[in-house]
């Protein structure tokens, strides 16, 4: 039997970080008046690669979007690529969206950098028809740590180029422009009726350490992984074996936190699979609390072991026998 690696993905605000990423080496230097990589780089410096996401957006989304905006999205907002920058630990760091807007004199175009809690870190101005100062230090730092909650109002959140308020208004409309559609791609869902609401598993924080990379997470997982298992045997009690089912929930959380070791370039479906994944051992604990070793509970762990089957020759590189481990 092969316990394997699975999808999660968390927006730690963002990214979930649910991601359809295709990996970009990095080229040259950090230098914002490059290639989109090296763009990319000045934007995050400490990134060792970018991945993409190209997610499609709705005729509801646009509606939504454009509704909370207050204004229209051009043609290129409609298939948006997010570049997310992958630390040296292999988390991701954030989000980067090169983002245009229309000015009174034409097309403005920028980039914009969010960082994992969906704070505005960077908004850069490449082009543009306008006065210069749109484009310098001293107006695009007012920005920085602004998240979805702020208005982006002329008087309220920033200060405008004096003489120049539509011109700011068209440049501060970008980063507002990525936080609107990041949450409406990443973090709204449709809210579960109230039955059917997962609760959080109750385990202390101090009992899951971090980790550093998708391999030691996966050792701290067998050992409950057996747990449940032995239970089953009747060799382990069924305290034991609903604490490691939520214990086991609470490791699936992280992770979708690091790159999936194969088919990158799916990681939407990696994401989706890992939070199948923890939602099904929270309703396998629930279940254990209320009915213990039951055909139904079998049935569940079956299922669960499936799942961690499929996601295994999706997205893992080797296998890892537990039964020799």
């Amino acid at each position: 039997m092969y316990f394997q690696i699975y999808r999660q993905f968390r927006v730690n605000i963002l990214l979930a970080l649910v991601f359809l990423v295709a990996g970009v080496p990095l080229l040259g230097n950090a230098d914002e008046t490059g290639s989109p990589d090296q763009k990319l780089m000045a934007i995050f410096p400490e990134a060792k690669k970018f991945v993409l996401r190209n997610p499609i957006l709705t005729p509801n989304q646009i509606e939504a979007i454009e509704k909370e905006l207050g204004a229209k999205l051009l043609a290129e907002d409609q298939k948006p690529v997010f570049h997310i920058p992958i630390s040296e630990r292999k988390k991701p760091m954030g989000l980067v969206l090169f983002a245009n807007a229309e000015g009174p004199n034409g097309i403005i175009k920028g980039a914009v950098g969010l960082d994992m809690r969906g704070k505005v870190v960077t908004v850069k101005v490449y082009e543009h028809k306008e006065l210069d100062a749109i484009a310098g230090a001293e107006f695009l730092k007012q920005f920085i740590g602004m998240g979805i909650e702020d208005v982006f109002e002329v008087g309220v959140d920033f200060e405008a180029v004096e003489g120049y308020e539509a011109a700011s208004n068209a440049v501060a409309l970008m980063p507002k422009k990525i936080l609107v559609m990041s949450y409406a791609l990443f973090l709204k869902g449709e809210p579960k009726p109230e039955a059917e609401k997962i609760p959080e598993p109750d385990i202390p924080e101090e009992e899951m350490p971090e980790v550093d990379d998708l391999k030691a997470l996966m050792a701290l997982m067998i050992d409950d992984y057996f747990m449940v298992v032995d239970y089953f045997d009747e060799k382990e009690s069924k305290e034991k074996a609903i604490a490691s089912a939520k214990r086991l929930a609470r490791y699936a959380k992280s992770i979708s936190n690091f790159e999936p070791p194969k088919n990158a370039d799916q990681t939407e479906e990696y994401v989706y699979l890992q939070d199948k994944f923890s939602e099904a051992l929270l309703k396998f604990a629930a279940a254990l609390e209320k009915e213990g070793i039951s055909d139904g509970t079998r049935e569940q762990w079956d299922a669960i072991v499936t799942l961690v089957n499929q996601s295994h020759l999706r997205f893992s590189e080797e296998e890892i026998d537990l039964d020799t481990y």
